[in-house]
């Protein structure tokens, strides 16, 4: 398996999502990878980031 960076350096852009709703990470997350984009990245503007 890659490492992140390599992801993300071969893919050139990464998502920022901030998750209000621990419940859509895993949704969201396959949603991404469906559409071409393996990699993002989860902020912690939120206290659902930490559950997800």
């Amino acid at each position: 398996m890659k490492d992140a960076m390599q992801r993300i350096y071969d893919h050139g852009i990464v998502p920022v999502i901030a998750l209000e709703d621990a419940a859509s990470a895993v949704p969201l997350a396959r949603a991404l990878e469906a559409g071409g984009l393996p990699v993002a990245e989860v902020t912690f503007r939120t206290a659902a980031a930490e559950e997800s």
